[in-house]
């Protein structure tokens, strides 16, 4: 038995513990649903990062990624995982987690470029689980995002610390891995966060999941 397989059992079993930890929270405690589905989405956007420390190749993240959207994607037509599904709202963001996961760590053995998987999911694990967070934790005292005249579901507020937290990440990202601070840096990491942050304003439906970190792929693959 290799060393990836056991490291693959172990990342499902703990991937399958936060969403039984999101349950508890959910249906013992009575947590509100947007902070439990912000829990599993940025615990398990957060675990998969240890990913490139594991393995060099994709075949066993995929595997798991395709396990877990199958669970998800059941549970979701079954109204399984309430600390998930538990939305008046339509949103596919629950199923498009794993398939972004994976998609980038593909892309990233691919291309031998690491910083292509941190940062797209760096972005999506915390800058927008906080500008999520921020919605939900002021409601209607925050003002709207409104272009020409058209109200979008987003506010100001929550935009400008997605933008602002992607920013942080990506510059101190390509720090970490290009190991000084120059216009390339500062250049790239400021359109990084620009357009993810352009992006997700106009993504419903959970559909940020998978346009901000494919948004910020491309955009890195540009410099």
């Amino acid at each position: 038995m290799s060393q990836e397989f056991i490291f693959a059992i172990l990342y499902t079993l703990a991937f399958g513990a936060i969403l039984a930890a999101g349950e508890v929270l959910h249906n013992i405690l009575r947590v509100k649903t947007e902070f439990t589905r912000k829990f599993a989405h940025s615990t398990a956007s957060l675990l998969s990062l240890t990913f490139p420390l594991v393995y060099t190749g994709y075949r066993y993240v995929l595997v798991m990624g395709i396990l877990f959207f199958f669970v998800l994607l059941i549970a979701q037509h079954r109204d399984l995982l309430r600390s998930i599904n538990d939305v008046s709202r339509k949103t596919y963001g629950g199923i498009l987690l794993p398939v972004t996961i994976t998609g980038a760590f593909m892309v990233s053995v691919w291309l031998d470029d690491v910083k292509l998987f941190i940062i797209p999911v760096l972005i999506m694990g915390i800058s927008d689980s906080l500008a999520g967070l921020t919605g939900v934790v002021f409601g209607k005292n925050l003002r709207k995002v409104s272009i020409f005249s058209i109200q979008l579901n987003k506010t100001y507020l929550g935009s400008t610390i997605f933008f602002l937290t992607a920013l942080i990440i990506t510059i101190r990202s390509l720090h970490w891995y290009l190991g000084n601070y120059n216009t390339y840096t500062i250049a790239a990491a400021l359109c990084v966060a620009a357009g993810a942050a352009l992006v997700e304003l106009f993504s419903s439906k959970g559909l940020d999941n998978i346009t901000v970190p494919l948004t910020a792929l491309l955009i890195l693959l540009m410099f």
